[in-house]
């Protein structure tokens, strides 16, 4: 559970990064669902967990929640960074904004590096879901571990051969309690999530 340290090599300029105040309450409506129930939030050791971001235009630049907010129910908008450009092999990211970006930001980037068309990528946990959705659904590797390359590559691999699929949800083997959903919208990926969690709980 070490979601909140930035293991991957962040070039970060820090200075204030304006976007759109419409992507900010798209961001923040869809946050609140997830915090609510418990898919974005914090552990009792303090650190937290979830993230949400939004890309920009089809191009390598989205606009992520920023490292170790998980814990808050509400973010302003200068708890979001910029992710300008990264190189998943070099296990690298390139952010701005007044904070860093998350720490999974090299996830959501293979998603968007895999599939233009995806606009929007939500990273959560949840221990009980998680364990349902190894059994049938994609899930990577064990052995790949949270925060390398090699994870934020598979997951992209995952995401492409699942890309037809209607529901587009991958379990992280090698991160406990991680999912990853992806959707050509920020509504269209919580909408996956909120869905599934609401199907599976009351089975």
């Amino acid at each position: 559970m070490n979601e909140g340290s930035i293991k991957f090599n962040c070039l970060w300029e820090q200075k204030e990064v304006g976007f759109p105040n419409e992507i900010y309450v798209q961001l923040e409506t869809a946050r609140r669902e997830l915090y609510n129930r418990g898919l974005i939030g914090m552990y009792p050791n303090g650190i937290g967990y979830g993230n949400i971001s939004v890309r920009k235009d089809n191009t390598q630049t989205f606009i992520i929640s920023g490292s170790a907010t998980g814990g808050f129910s509400y973010l302003k908008q200068s708890d979001y960074a910029k992710v300008t450009n990264y190189n998943i092999s070099e296990n690298t990211i390139y952010c701005t904004g007044l904070i860093k970006a998350s720490a999974e930001s090299l996830t959501h980037a293979a998603v968007y590096q895999s599939l233009p068309e995806v606009g929007a990528v939500v990273h959560v946990h949840c221990l009980w879901l998680w364990e349902k959705l190894m059994k049938d659904y994609p899930t990577t590797s064990p052995e790949i571990e949270y925060g390398t390359p090699a994870m934020a590559e598979a997951v992209g691999k995952l995401a492409l051969d699942i890309d037809g699929r209607e529901e587009k949800i991958i379990a992280m083997g090698g991160h406990h309690e991680g999912i990853v959903v992806f959707g050509s919208s920020l509504m269209e990926a919580t909408e996956q999530i909120i869905n599934i969690y609401n199907r599976f709980k009351n089975d």
